[in-house]
């Protein structure tokens, strides 16, 4: 199974970050692919399977923290990172727990990033 490609995706409004995470990530060796809001997340849910989501928590579809809330219908056992620019509480994010593995805060720091993607991954 170690030949198997690691497929991520990665959702996010600001589309310098979406790129440059992708980028770095594939350099990684993972599959990545990416999408700009909720609903494009939900509809490539549906068409592909992912080891990884990799999620901002505000953008669209998302404000209420929707997509993470019905995850579990869409692909049952996926892993999630959010991704923030804002302040949640823990008690907000650890309501979300599973399919939640990390909260991590813009501005990201990379390795702390891919040791999380590997932590997430393994479980």
């Amino acid at each position: 199974m170690k030949d198997q490609t690691i497929k991520i995706l990665i959702a996010d409004d600001d589309e310098t970050f979406l790129l440059a995470t992708t980028d770095l990530l594939r350099r990684e060796g993972y599959e990545c692919y990416y999408a700009p809001d909720a609903k494009t997340v939900i509809e490539t849910l549906k068409s592909v399977k992912f080891d990884l989501l990799i999620s901002d928590i505000n953008m669209p579809g998302n404000n209420e923290l929707e997509l993470i809330k019905e995850l579990p219908e869409i692909a049952e056992g996926l892993p999630v990172i959010l991704i923030t620019g804002s302040l949640y509480s823990d008690a907000q994010i650890q309501s979300l727990k599973p399919p939640v593995t990390a909260c991590l805060s813009k501005p990201l720091d990379f390795e702390e990033l891919l040791m999380h993607v590997r932590s997430s991954i393994g479980r």
